[in-house]
């Protein structure tokens, strides 16, 4: 049998005949039956009949139409073997148009990159981020959920800091090669990300935050690790916070006090709101309990 009839032109033929007499499970089997010279036969038959029907039902999206397809290649097969053939065809296109498939999702994913770092930083720059940046990365990356998990952090990063140039190129790498699963990923770098943007604004240096980012992911040995600094941050943020209020309650506690200090109430204040902000940003994604819980031991 021809390894060719695994094509679109052979499924379409099948779903051409649905005013044909219906063939069922019990019709393929019978014929596997006549066909089998012995037990062993049969079997082999038997598991290649299953594995076509789930084939051809995911294919033509109808068990009705599988089975008159699996019905007429057992009928045409003059062996094992030629069933054999067929499936492994079917095999090789199936994972054919999977990767490509990958390969264009993961191509759209890069041009969106692309596309946001010339519009923040401009057409000049394009090129050399492509080049020097993206490309350096984004082919380590084999799963499109884990891609599109790093695509948001960098996003988040650009969005908070600014130029995610130093984070690409030093915490990505670290990040593909730490972390073996989907869930582990997004736990290492909604982490690492939070830490390093609160760390940004705190040294009003993304490089250094990046870098030191860098030193905090490489000791890491699980995303607690690095909650457990993002823990030390929001402390020490809430201590601060604290304090704030202490003196506006000092200063409001004096009616003349009070209404000499308006400006200095509103950028007190303030100085509050963003240190909640800051609490916030640094426990996105990070469920609370997490940072109640004392980490591992630094």
């Amino acid at each position: 049998m021809d390894e060719d009839d695994a094509g679109v032109g052979f499924e379409v033929g099948y779903m051409a005949k649905d005013n044909e007499k219906a063939i069922t499970h019990s019709n393929v089997f019978e014929l596997i039956m006549k066909k089998s010279k012995n037990k062993n036969e049969y079997k082999k038959y038997a598991e290649l009949v299953g594995m076509l029907m789930l084939s051809y039902n995911k294919r033509l999206g109808s068990m009705s139409a599988a089975e008159k397809a699996v019905y007429e290649l057992v009928s045409e097969s003059n062996s094992v073997n030629d069933l054999v053939m067929h499936y492994n065809a079917l095999k090789e296109e199936e994972k054919a148009n999977a990767d490509k498939s990958t390969e264009n999702a993961k191509a759209r994913i890069a041009n969106m990159l692309l596309n946001d770092y010339k519009r923040r930083f401009g057409e000049g720059k394009k090129e050399a981020y492509n080049v020097l940046v993206l490309q350096s990365w984004i082919n380590k990356v084999e799963g499109i959920n884990e891609l599109t998990i790093l695509m948001d952090n960098i996003l988040n990063v650009r969005d908070k800091l600014g130029n995610s140039w130093d984070y690409e190129v030093h915490i990505i790498p670290i990040l593909v090669e730490k972390a073996f699963s989907t869930d582990e990923l997004i736990d290492y770098a909604n982490s690492i990300t939070n830490l390093i943007v609160g760390l940004g604004k705190k040294l009003k240096d993304s490089y250094l935050a990046v870098m030191t980012g860098v030193k905090v992911l490489e000791y890491a040995n699980s995303p607690s690790v690095i909650k457990s600094y993002i823990r030390d941050m929001v402390k020490e943020n809430n201590k601060k916070i604290d304090k704030l209020n202490a003196q506006i309650a000092m200063i409001n506690s004096n009616t003349i006090s009070k209404v000499k200090n308006i400006a200095k109430i509103r950028t007190l204040n303030q100085q509050i709101a963003e240190l909640h902000l800051l609490n916030e940003e640094l426990m996105k994604g990070i469920d609370p309990k997490e940072l109640m819980l004392e980490g591992t031991k630094r």
